[in-house]
């Protein structure tokens, strides 16, 4: 199985500086895929992300390649691994807010959710405080109860 950004490179020149926008979509995408339905609401909070990150260029490109990497059924720990080793670790901990983000969107913050976050939170090696200040940065933003994490 090669490299899913290098084959979408291939495909798709005019992104490769994108790639990194890919990748956050991707498992942005995952996790809304976690509990075995997209809603709206996630669906358009990952192409808020990706307007901010991005300045609204290419967005719906990386939308493309991002639907395509679902159909194709990424191998979570291979993409993770490839992530992990383009991004700093500040970034990780941004992703994980944005992966809190997207769980947090319906007011319901499921168990699947938080056990793909967790999943991803660990294989980009985000120490468990980091993990949890994320979860309570975000669960405040959108209002939610932080008392039973």
């Amino acid at each position: 199985m090669g490299n899913f950004l290098d084959q979408f490179k291939q495909k798709e020149p005019s992104v490769s500086k994108g790639d990194d926008k890919i990748a956050l979509g991707v498992l942005l995408w995952i996790l809304a895929e976690a509990d075995g339905k997209i809603l709206s609401q996630e669906y358009d909070k990952i192409k808020e992300i990706l307007i901010k990150q991005m300045a609204n260029r290419d967005v719906e490109v990386v939308m493309e390649a991002i639907k395509e990497a679902a159909r194709q059924r990424v191998d979570i720990y291979q993409f993770t691994s490839e992530v992990s080793e383009k991004v700093s670790y500040l970034e990780k901990i941004e992703i994980i807010e944005n992966l809190f983000r997207i769980g947090c969107v319906d007011s319901d913050l499921d168990d699947s959710e938080i056990e793909t976050i967790r999943k991803i939170s660990g294989l980009f090696h985000v120490a468990h405080k980091d993990f949890i200040e994320a979860k309570i940065r975000v669960k405040k933003e959108f209002g939610l109860d932080t008392a039973g994490l």
